[in-house]
This record gives structure tokens, C-alpha cells and sequence, in this order.
């Protein structure tokens, strides 16, 4: 393996029939890293370098997941949320430092094999989204940013998507990945 960008190890791990087989590998502790804070980490210095000097980053985190909104588990809605990584983490934890932004549409098939199908597999996906741009798209809509107001102070921003949190349908879903084997 010869990947120029990344440093491996290469251990032996088996013989046979007279051929050794590697493991190609980055030991754990030389490339774990922990931030206490977004700004921190390569992403934030990465996401300053492509705004003006003189502007900062609104750091979003995005929040998703199904939720059951009845005792027998038979209804449910897809609730989103939002944060500020700019909000110390400690802050942000807190309840109120997070928005409901809405409820993603859930589309019902007509039976098993019209939900199983490609067609409608592409459709939930473009729904959800389409329905993602809408909420996000006035704090997007300027490619100059974006003036708030704080403490009496004018801040000019560029809104960046910083994290994406959910179980695994939604991240599956963020990426356009599938769900399952299936």
C-alpha cells in the first residue's frame, strides 16, 4: 500500500503456502486526536481560511432523529434540530442552546414492494434533502454572509455546516449512503 498523503505500518500477520500477508496500519496514539473545542481542530482553520479576515465562522451542528410520538410505538416524526459550535460545549449542552428548526415529511408506501423499491428509495432521499435546503437555505442564500446582531455589536458570519449528528438512518441518509444490506 502506498498512499503518499498517509504514513502505515506494515505488520506481518500471517504465513501461507510460503506468502506472508500484511497489515497495512496507523498506530492508534499517533494519529488520535482530541479537541476540546471546534475551534481547535483542522476544520475550523480550514473553514477561517476560505472567509474574509475580518469574518467569523457560525459553526451550525445539526441534530437529527426519528422520534415515536405515541405510547404504542406506531407514530413517529423526524425531528431536526440546531446549534451554535460557537457556544462553549458546557453551554451548549444545556436544552435550551438547542432549536427545533421543524419535522422532515415521512413518505408512506402503498405496500412492501412499492417501499422496497428504487423509485421510492430516491424519492424519500430527495425529500429529505429538499426539505433540508428549506430550512437551511436563508442562512445560506448570501454568498457574502451574514450580519447578526450581538451585545449591541453587528458580527458579519459565514454559516458552515460544522457537525451532523445522528443514529445511523439519518447519517446513512446525510451522505447518501444505504441503511442497510437489504
Amino acid at each position: 500500500m502506498n498512499i503518499s498523503q498517509l504514513s502505515y505500518s506494515k505488520h506481518c500477520i500471517l504465513m501461507y503456502n510460503n506468502r506472508e500477508y500484511f497489515i497495512n496500519y496507523r498506530p492508534i496514539k499517533n494519529w488520535e486526536k482530541s479537541y476540546a473545542k471546534q475551534n481547535s481542530g483542522n476544520w475550523w482553520k480550514y473553514a477561517e481560511a476560505s472567509i474574509p479576515s475580518s469574518a467569523c465562522i457560525l459553526s451550525l451542528i445539526l441534530y437529527s432523529d426519528a422520534t415515536t410520538t405515541n405510547t404504542l410505538g406506531k407514530s413517529s416524526l423526524h425531528s431536526i434540530y440546531i446549534s451554535l459550535g460557537n457556544i462553549p460545549t458546557w453551554r451548549r449542552n444545556k436544552e435550551d442552546a438547542k432549536q427545533l428548526l421543524g419535522y422532515f415529511p415521512i413518505l408512506f408506501a402503498k405496500n412492501e414492494k412499492e417501499k422496497t423499491s428504487p423509485e421510492f428509495k430516491k424519492l424519500v432521499r430527495e425529500t429529505f434533502h429538499k426539505s433540508l435546503k428549506f430550512l437551511l437555505d436563508s442562512l445560506f442564500e448570501n454568498e457574502n454572509g451574514i450580519d447578526y446582531k450581538i451585545n449591541n455589536r453587528i458580527i458579519w458570519f459565514f454559516p458552515k455546516i460544522s457537525t451532523i449528528i445522528g443514529d445511523w438512518p439519518e447519517a446513512c441518509t446525510y451522505s447518501l449512503t444505504y441503511k442497510s444490506a437489504k
